[in-house]
């Protein structure tokens, strides 16, 4: 399908809020714009997967499986999901030896090595953690677009890289690595370092996907709150979400929000597209656990490359108590103005800070202050200055809506330190999933980073996308409270909606109430960083099968003995792809055909 064809398909699927796709190519994260993670396929898809076993060589004797179409190595660590476009599957990974980022591309019906890229490293000095690719990208024609592990938003040309429409030969074996990135490099069409020209830092890793709309290519910067002061700066200021052309790389708009500040931790989600009534919503969610509607860049608006001004904290100012070590009985774990705690004898932090004096120990604030409890302080604010910082003079995304997804009953729970990682057993974190729009509805998973504790509350929320202003209390259609915390992207299908928390536990809902049909515990063991996939009436989670029916029905599901970690699965032109251990697996009903070998 071309990627004219495709679009076409797309927009009229987003006027009529289907928010449904064909399996027929899955170029981004979700398939889709709107990120539902479901598809229709034209072939039957397998309910049971054998992943068979490994011969002398240490490889996956074909011969042994079930319904596995190829599979190939790939690197040691993989953080991100595969997706397919034009015969091409993209998964970005680690080289084998571990040393470098890279995408590996094979071909979609052979499983054969296509080309690499080589993810190169920005000339500052990077005291950022290493990741994989944890971006997975947007393939647009013969471009590809995404996030690099090093804060760079990035487009790659895949005619340099791959050869005419993607047919290169494999490369032979012990291909210098150096030939690669040189590769690599040429085919970069633009770079733009969101670290070294944002001061935008992220908390561990840059993992959101980008959304292409139009010509724009809508980014999340990944801006986070430091954990270790002194070796990652952190500004308050720097926008989360920017917006780039998608030809040039220029940067056209950005958000005046200043989430910042508000942040937990960090931002890690993916911005969505929405069409209310025949009208594009750009969304996205956010690390103080808001979802946001903007209107989508105007591209008649004048942008002045590379004009800077200077922004001021609006306010109010985070600050933190630190706990550690400290008696934390009849604390609550969050300090709102409009959260009151009367009906029990727990303390917010506000309340706390008087009870010990401790206002009168700061100095004269310059805005209003809002308390937390931490353990150990993060980077923080001077409250006695209005901080200042230089961000992009370009045009400002026009907010429509705003919904805080975590409700005040979330925000006055007792505060338990696990004296470990993390602030305190029930802290909602923010939003680590992305927005799905479906049939002029918002659905979004919240609870948390589960690498700072394990125990945070979950929610689901349905939100009226067609309201403007604060919708927190009338865009609310529904909410399920029954969730543990949860990185998940939720999964819509045939009036149900689908939703994993860190447990490996899976809820189906329906889509118009939130009621709850049943809950699955799909593995045992583990935490869940991965998306469910509906397609062909069936639930895709990692090994686990599922029917997508508002009754529980378990299938054989894939049988292995390595589990998916990071990524999530996605369906494309009659088969499953799937990260299984340190393999791509592609997966399809192989009843009617012979075992492909390579």
């Amino acid at each position: 399908m071309t990627c004219k064809r495709l679009m076409i398909f797309c927009g009229v699927l987003f006027v009529a809020g289907a928010g449904v796709v064909d399996a027929k190519d899955w170029p981004e994260w979700g398939g889709q714009a709107s990120r539902n993670m479901v598809a229709t396929s034209d072939q039957k898809l397998p309910d049971s997967v054998d992943c068979g076993e490994l011969n002398a060589a240490g490889e996956v004797d074909l011969q042994t499986t079930k319904n596995v179409k190829w599979v190939v190595k790939i690197g040691r660590r993989t953080t991100g999901s595969p997706v397919v476009s034009r015969g091409r599957v993209f998964i970005g990974t680690v080289l084998e030896d571990g040393s470098e980022a890279c995408f590996q591309c094979f071909n979609e019906k052979t499983g054969s090595l296509l080309g690499s890229f080589i993810c190169p490293r920005p000339s500052r000095g990077d005291k950022l953690e290493s990741w994989a690719i944890s971006s997975s990208p947007t393939v647009e024609e013969d471009r590809l677009y995404f996030v690099s592990p090093y804060q760079e938003a990035m487009c790659i040309d895949l005619k340099t890289l791959l050869g005419n429409r993607g047919q290169a030969k494999p490369p032979p074996a012990g291909t210098d690595k150096a030939a690669v990135a040189q590769l690599s490099l040429k085919s970069i069409l633009w770079r733009y370092d969101m670290s070294e020209k944002l001061k935008a830092y992220y908390h561990h890793t840059s993992s959101s996907s980008v959304l292409v709309h139009g010509d724009y290519v809508y980014v999340c910067t990944g801006n986070g709150r430091s954990w270790v002061p002194g070796k990652i700066p952190y500004n308050p200021l720097a926008p989360s979400l920017v917006v780039f052309h998608k030809m040039t790389g220029q940067l056209v708009a950005r958000d005046d929000e200043q989430i910042g500040e508000q942040l937990y931790r960090g931002q890690y989600t993916s911005p969505s597209l929405g069409m209310v009534n025949g009208k594009a919503q750009i969304l996205f969610a956010t690390g103080n656990g808001v979802c946001y509607a903007f209107e989508p860049v105007d591209p008649k608006a004048r942008v002045e490359p590379d004009r800077w001004m200077t922004t001021s904290l609006r306010g109010p100012i985070v600050y933190f108590i630190n706990v550690k070590d400290k008696d934390t009985t009849g604390l609550s774990i969050e300090d709102y103005a409009r959260v009151k705690d009367k009906d029990t004898n727990r303390l917010s932090p506000s309340e706390y800070a008087r009870s010990v004096n401790l206002l009168s120990a700061l100095p004269k604030p310059a805005l209003p202050l809002e308390f937390r409890f931490s353990l150990g302080v993060p980077a923080t604010t001077s409250i006695d200055a209005i901080p200042t910082a230089s961000v992009p003079d370009v045009p400002v995304l026009k907010k429509i809506w705003s919904f805080d997804c975590i409700p005040p009953e979330y925000k006055k729970l007792p505060f338990y330190p696990r004296q470990s990682k993390g602030d305190g057993r029930g802290h909602p974190c923010d939003i680590i999933g992305t927005p799905v729009f479906y049939n002029n509805r918002v659905y979004v998973a919240i609870g948390g980073d589960p690498n700072h504790g394990g125990e945070a509350k979950g929610r689901v929320v349905c939100i009226d996308a067609t309201q403007t202003g604060d919708v927190t209390d009338k865009g609310r259609i529904w909410s399920y409270e029954g969730l543990n915390q949860s990185v998940s992207t939720v999964a819509v299908a045939n009036g149900l909606v689908f939703v994993l928390d860190n447990k490996f536990t899976v809820h189906c809902l329906d889509a118009e109430s939130g009621h709850c049909y049943w809950t699955h515990p799909a593995r045992k063991g583990g935490t869940c960083f991965s998306s469910p996939l509906v397609v062909d009436g069936k639930v895709y989670i990692e090994r686990t099968i599922l029917s997508a029916t508002r009754k529980l029905e378990v299938n054989d599901g894939i049988k292995s003995s390595q589990h998916t970690e990071y990524s999530s699965h996605c369906a494309a032109n009659g088969a499953v792809f799937a990260v299984i251990g340190k393999r791509l697996w592609a997966i399809c009903d192989k009843s009617n055909q012979k075992t492909e070998r390579r």
